[in-house]
């Protein structure tokens, strides 16, 4: 905490919530609400591009979205089966991410698991 409050005050004098958020690098739950709906509507296109700019704006690596996709699956209207098979499918895709693989392509096999999940 102290660390990054230290880092926060290097930014600014002014401690802000927008400051420690952006220090911090988490990804906004709404946000990866967006790149989810537009997977399980099926739209892939649209949901790899949200996700792409998400990443570039905010900074995030591709274990910062992983984590956020685990969090928000759970918040997904669909059947608790589908809901642990995509948990499984993020836990895999984020072991590839530590092995070494590429983040973007993993987090696109992602959204391709979330658009078959959808139809």
């Amino acid at each position: 905490m102290i660390n990054l409050l230290q880092a926060t005050a290097s930014i600014s004098v002014k401690i802000t919530e927008d400051i420690v958020k952006t220090i911090v690098s988490s990804a906004k739950p709404a946000d990866i609400r967006v790149v989810l709906d537009y997977a399980m509507a099926g739209d892939f296109l649209k949901a790899r591009e949200k996700l792409l700019n998400v990443m570039l704006h905010d900074g995030l690596s591709g274990q910062d979205i992983i984590k956020a996709i685990q969090k928000e699956v759970w918040n997904l209207k669909i059947e608790p089966d589908k809901k642990v098979k995509l948990t499984a499918r993020t836990g895999e895709i984020e072991f590839r991410l530590v092995e070494g693989s590429d983040e973007f392509i993993q987090l696109e096999a992602l959204l391709a698991s979330f658009v078959e999940a959808g139809m």
